[in-house]
């Protein structure tokens, strides 16, 4: 796996899988994780387990405060990479790790890298990409292997793209 020094913001899939390169890195700008977040997945969720909504509780244990949910994490991950309409399915997730905690106001940072592409069929293939989540310390929180069904060529993204918008009609 590659590297990248860019470290400009990229973080918008929008081309065809022909159009990309294996060792290509996509990376986001931050997103603080706040309490309300946390809150409103609890109740969103029912995942209310202690070290995420119990402060005394959470205290108590070796990371002496409330924890994000890994789930919620992997939530804001994906959605700090945006993804044009050649993205057709979510095609599976791999290695999901969590790797460092994340606390109420960290701020998360995404790295996609393309680490595999293979044509499904005629019209589709298939990317997989390595994110990572970052802390603002730098640290990996969660790293796993997206899998993401998608199409492969221009044309059949151009003639999706000009199904589904409007045109406009003169009123009678």
């Amino acid at each position: 796996m590659t590297t990248s020094t860019n470290l400009t913001i990229d973080k918008d899939i929008d081309m065809p899988l022909d159009e990309i390169e294996v060792g290509r890195v996509f990376r986001s700008g931050g997103r603080t994780i706040t309490e309300t977040d946390v809150v409103n997945y609890c109740a969103l969720t029912g995942n209310w387990i202690e070290i995420h909504s119990n402060k005394h509780y959470a205290e108590q244990t070796r990371f002496k405060e409330r924890l994000v949910q890994g789930s919620l994490t992997y939530s804001v991950m994906t959605g700090l990479i945006t993804f044009g309409p050649s993205i057709q399915a979510n095609y599976g997730i791999n290695n999901l790790r969590y790797l460092t905690p994340v606390h109420i106001n960290d701020t998360i940072y995404v790295t996609a890298e393309v680490i595999a592409k293979k044509d499904k069929d005629e019209k589709f293939g298939v990317i997989t990409l390595l994110m990572k989540a970052l802390n603002q310390d730098g640290y990996v929180c969660q790293k796993s292997e997206w899998s993401l069904l998608m199409l492969r060529k221009r044309e059949d993204l151009e003639a999706l793209v000009g199904a589904s918008l409007p045109t406009e009609r003169p009123k009678d």
